[in-house]
């Protein structure tokens, strides 16, 4: 299982890649550097190496066919280690990073997600007006049309908000709990597995492009580029 330190985990060249291949969204089925990006700002927009959406193996073919691959609000998306997905639900969408798995929780309307768990990996996501919940086995954070990035571990949780509001707490000891409120990844926090532990931390393992990036395919941007 990936493992969460000050160190970068994911490397340079990966981020490259991701915005690289998505700055060509222009052009249906464009292959770049083995990423398959479809046209649609609407489920799937781009795979990289062994994707899995519902268990099935998401393939160059059904991405560069120009129609997308939906993906709906109870979806679960999982990744190998070489893989990554940008995909979007409703005016939510998410960086889902390598060695990776989320399940969507659906809202009671149209194809809207009520929030998401996160059981390993790594996630950046952006929020539409409305709260969500995002969990991790040992994490809750309450938040209403903010960016977040979430990673989990065998050691601890990490959360950046990006920008917005959030509400923390450790799952099993909600007493240790706190809101942030941040305007540019001001506030992260660790949320140790063994002992219930928050503490700050530094901003990790993403970078403004991506949020930029996924503003973007939802037609905002972030409120420190406005």
């Amino acid at each position: 299982m990936m493992k969460i330190s000050n160190k970068k985990c994911y490397d340079r060249r990966e981020i490259i890649t991701i915005l690289s291949a998505l700055g060509a969204l222009g052009a249906t089925g464009s292959l770049l550097g083995g990423c398959v990006t479809a046209s649609p700002s609407k489920g799937v927009i781009r795979a990289s190496g062994e994707v899995l959406l519902n268990g099935k193996l998401v393939t160059a073919k059904q991405l560069s066919s120009g129609d997308g691959l939906n993906v709906t609000n109870d979806s679960t998306l999982s990744t190998g280690s070489d893989g990554s997905a940008v995909f979007v639900v409703g005016k939510d969408a998410f960086l889902l990073r390598k060695n990776s798995k989320v399940v969507l929780n659906p809202a009671k309307v149209n194809n809207l997600i009520s929030g998401l768990l996160l059981s390993s990996g790594a996630i950046l996501s952006v929020f539409a007006k409305g709260n969500r919940w995002l969990r991790t086995p040992t994490a809750l954070c309450g938040i209403k049309g903010t960016g977040v990035y979430l990673e989990f571990d065998s050691e601890r949780t990490y959360i950046c908000t990006c920008y917005g509001t959030t509400s923390i707490e450790a799952k099993a000891d909600p007493a240790n709990a706190e809101t942030v409120t941040t305007h540019h990844h001001d506030e992260p926090r660790f949320i140790y597995n063994a002992d219930n532990r928050m503490e700050p931390a530094p901003m990790l393992n993403h970078v403004d492009p991506e949020l930029i990036m996924l503003e973007k395919l939802v037609g905002r941007v972030p409120p420190w580029e406005s």
